[in-house]
């Protein structure tokens, strides 16, 4: 069991459920699709965590400053993203406003962020399968802009291939900048990591550019 820490607020600690959406095996390793996956491993890079398997996912946990973090990637295959994590948060008894899912968003162009509670799936198959898993409940989403191909592409090719050059430079920031996002998030609230993080393009070193916000 772990201990009871005050947290950054100074309440009881918080449990909080990251989890990140994307398809398990290599040949998804670099897609569009896989963002959120990307964001789970810099989290367990970050606090040198192992990644275990229950529950149709790979998880790690850990502690810092005062809350506890459970970060997982569900091994269902992007449709079915839901059913791991609704395990995971009955389980730890996690509430839907303690879960912050990151992902791919064609509406926001390659390496924006933006974060928010709530909301409809937006065509997004991982997110309609959370939503439906959780009746509708709120929860917070952490969106990494991946662009859109264009009117008439094949939606299902473009987000499972694999980024250009040019648009990984812009992605590995991004996705830094979401693992920053919701450790604010968690220790300073939502309207302080929106403030800082929406709408921007993060640098390389994946630290917001605010004059490149909207």
């Amino acid at each position: 069991m772990f201990s009871f820490l005050n947290n950054h607020n100074g309440n009881e600690q918080k449990t909080y459920l990251i989890c990140g959406l994307g398809n398990p095996g290599s040949s998804y390793e670099n897609t569009r699709h896989n963002v959120g996956f990307k964001a789970i491993d810099l989290f367990a890079e970050k606090f040198s965590l192992k990644f275990k398997k229950k529950w149709r996912a790979e998880y790690a946990e850990c502690e810092d400053e005062g809350n506890k973090y459970i970060f997982i990637k569900p091994m269902t295959y992007m449709n079915n993203s839901g059913e791991a994590i609704k395990k995971f948060a009955k389980k730890n008894s996690v509430k839907a406003e303690e879960i912050i899912v990151i992902y791919d968003e064609m509406s926001l162009k390659v390496g924006r962020l933006r974060l928010r509670l709530g909301g409809s799936a937006g065509g997004h198959n991982g997110v309609k399968s959370i939503l439906q898993y959780f009746g509708g409940a709120d929860f917070y989403r952490v969106r990494i802009g991946v662009d859109h191909p264009g009117k008439g592409a094949d939606i299902a090719d473009y987000v499972l291939s694999d980024f250009t050059l040019s648009e990984m430079a812009l992605i590995s920031p991004a996705v830094s900048a979401s693992v920053d996002a919701v450790l604010m998030l968690c220790t300073k609230g939502c309207d302080a990591a929106m403030n800082t993080f929406n709408g921007t393009v993060p640098n390389d070193s994946g630290q917001p550019n605010q004059e490149t916000k909207k």
